[in-house]
């Protein structure tokens, strides 16, 4: 058996019983990341900002997949646009999902779960790391549901290596991100802030948040869970190359531009890249700059006009990655400001959710995403939601002002355990055309809902394997039953690898 057949196998069974995520991509990308291509240690501005323009869609895979492009339709315009759906983690390079999500597609619109011409669905990252698998997830949706679509990048976007990437010539994640703008951009794919929904009651901007982590998520009081954090093998550690600290700090920004960590308690970041979300906040900040003008128009045009002003357009940002430590996994009260470990890290693995913390997300995610309504508007006028993904454990809260809501598909296995609902499906969050709920409903305790008009509330979710999966003890059963047949795997594996 050749050493790396042997590595193959033994890397799936050794990581994915202590629950990293990311187990079933390594080992089934293994190979094709052995070969990847050397990555300069160093990147100019101009490889740092965007790729050559010889090398944008000129790849065997884009040429073939760029013929379809013209063909799909978005339905209506983004000005009519009635409901608002949201999904994270599709995870379509996984079998199981992809065929989920062409049965969910084909579904003929029988609920208020499934968009239409009409609408918008918003994923907040994580589809695939292959762009050819990303422009076959696109095109399901599309050509199916015929709605538009918002997208966030994620970590697995970011990866690099293997075959397709090699043909592209792309050799930095910044570089494979701009690729995937590249590919969203030519199908149609929304990337950038939008206002929706202009001719309707209820309109609302949409604005993606690009990002990462940095350890700002830490969980207080648990450093000792970790201990080893710089040997953990999180995948993105080995299938991204960022640009260099230095690199990042020589990149030049307006004297607006301002976010930093640096008053953030960080320790123990391992091989997190350096720099990276200051980096990603202070380029968001143009955008905001515009979003800004948006919201100070309506107050003048209100100024100025005999008649009041109607309300100003809501609020929909999205990112990938955690805006602060009440959206991690096991923080069960948001109107808590300290982590109570003995009560909250109550489960079978508290280290590793002590060092997805550290990955999950960044704190200056919140600091932008806050700072977006200017000053002189009242925060309480402007209905604010916050999408976002990657930690696959469902949440549904208002915290401080605004809705925090992650509805992932997630991989089959966390299906299996109850860690994500298997009757997952797209969730409608915002109607445009109408007042659809009685504000009396804030009072109920159970659902998930801030007041505003357009707003579509939701049932309240903190921690959903506790609350509607089956609670720790079936988790702990799962887990142990889970760990049980993986060692029967792995005995026949090894017994199998023997004889041949």
């Amino acid at each position: 058996m050749p050493p790396a057949k042997f590595h193959f196998h033994l890397f799936w069974f050794i990581l994915h019983p202590f629950g990293y995520n990311c187990a079933h991509a390594f080992v089934k990308n293994y190979a094709s990341f052995q070969k990847r291509a050397p990555v300069q240690a160093k990147h100019g501005h101009a490889q740092l900002l965007s790729l050559p323009a010889s090398q944008h869609l000129d790849s065997r895979v884009a040429v073939s997949l760029g013929a379809s492009y013209g063909g799909l339709k978005h339905g209506g315009d983004l000005d009519d646009i009635e409901n608002i759906y949201i999904i994270s983690d599709l995870h379509t390079d996984n079998v199981e999902n992809l065929e989920w999500l062409r049965k969910r597609c084909k579904k003929s619109r029988q609920s208020m779960e499934t968009p239409g011409q009409n609408d918008c669905l918003i994923i907040a990252g994580d589809i695939s790391h292959e762009l050819s698998k990303l422009e076959e997830t696109f095109s399901i949706i599309v050509e199916n549901l015929q709605c538009h679509i918002f997208f966030i990048w994620g970590n697995h976007e970011a990866w690099i290596g293997g075959k397709e990437m090699d043909s592209l010539g792309i050799s930095s994640s910044l570089g494979k991100i701009d690729k995937v703008k590249d590919l969203c951009n030519s199908m149609g794919i929304h990337t950038e802030f939008e206002l929706v929904g202009k001719n309707n009651e209820n309109p609302v901007l949409i604005f993606p948040i690009e990002s990462w982590y940095d350890a700002t998520l830490s969980l207080e009081g648990c450093e000792d869970l970790c201990e080893k954090f710089n040997v953990w093998p999180w995948v993105d550690f080995k299938n991204c190359e960022w640009p260099t600290e230095e690199d990042l700090r020589d990149s030049k920004f307006e004297d607006n531009q301002r976010f930093s960590i640096a008053g953030y308690n960080v320790e123990n970041t391992g091989r997190i890249p350096v720099g990276l979300t200051e980096w990603f906040a202070n380029i968001n900040q143009n955008s905001i700059v515009d979003v800004r003008d948006i919201y100070r128009e309506w107050l003048e045009a209100g100024r100025e006009s005999e008649i009041s002003a109607s309300k100003p357009p809501g609020l929909i940002t999205m990112s990938h990655f955690l805006p602060n430590q009440k959206t991690l996994p096991d923080w069960k009260d948001p109107n808590c400001d300290t982590f109570r470990r003995e009560e909250w890290l109550d489960h079978p693995v508290p280290e590793v959710s002590a060092k997805f913390a550290k990955v999950a997300g960044s704190a200056l995610i919140d600091e932008q995403i806050r700072s977006i309504i200017p000053p002189e508007i009242p925060s309480s006028q402007v209905q604010h939601l916050h999408v976002f993904g990657h930690s696959h454990r469902p949440k549904d809260f208002v915290y401080n002002g605004i809705r925090y809501v992650h509805n992932p598909l997630g991989k089959p296995a966390e299906r299996e355990m109850n860690m994500v609902s298997n009757d997952v499906d797209f969730q409608l969050i915002w109607n445009c055309t109408k007042s659809s709920f009685a504000k009396a409903a804030i009072a109920d305790e159970s659902l998930s809902y801030s007041g505003g008009l357009g707003e579509i509330p939701g049932d309240r979710v903190i921690r959903f394997w506790e609350e509607k999966g089956g609670g720790k003890e079936l988790l702990a059963r799962n887990m142990k039953h889970r760990r049980q047949r993986r060692r029967i795997e792995t005995k026949r594996l090894l017994r199998n690898l023997k004889g041949s």
